[in-house]
């Protein structure tokens, strides 16, 4: 009974000292949005960032976006990446909050959702800001219409100078 005991005790020791919290994290970020929408009809958003822990490295990263919960990806050593999409029509220009979290800070979302509590509430493990400065839809007018309209006038002129010359 003791051995049993011992084993559960070492596997849970292990599985502690494994999935230990990041403490006093630093992260620097850089970002990139999409900022031609003229032939696309989706924004891009990805952040880059690097995670440095107190206590080494870090675990399994999450981020919420919006209220939605998705993986950050492993790009290197220490170096992770987040992205998503959004339609054009309702991507708005300004400060984008991407909340990272860690394996614990994941878990207590969880738990947040399946309470029915707001998530805001969940303390993140750090907070990562992506400035979008808007997209460029296009000009105004389109050139066909331009074309058009100055086409018209010009018509309209040679014509009623053709008139008065002829009267």
């Amino acid at each position: 009974m003791s051995k049993i005991f011992l084993i559960v005790a070492c596997v849970a020791f292990a599985t502690t000292a494994l999935c230990e919290s990041c403490t006093n994290p630093q992260i620097t970020s850089t970002s990139f949005t999409t900022q031609d929408a003229t032939i696309v009809t989706n924004i891009a958003y990805i952040s880059d960032f690097t995670l440095k822990c107190g206590n080494g490295e870090a675990s399994t990263l999450y981020a919420e976006i919006n209220g939605n919960i998705v993986p950050v990806s492993i790009v290197g050593e220490n170096q992770y990446q987040v992205s998503w999409t959004e339609d054009t029509k309702t991507a708005r220009s300004g400060d984008k909050v991407v909340r990272i979290f860690d394996e614990d800070g994941y878990a207590a979302l969880r738990k947040a959702l399946r309470a029915g509590e707001g998530l805001a509430s969940v303390q993140s493990l750090s907070d990562v800001v992506i400035n979008h400065p808007g997209a460029y839809n296009g000009p105004w007018l389109q050139s066909e219409l331009l074309a058009t309209i100055i086409s018209l006038i010009i018509a309209y002129f040679a014509i009623s100078f053709k008139l008065k010359v002829t009267a």
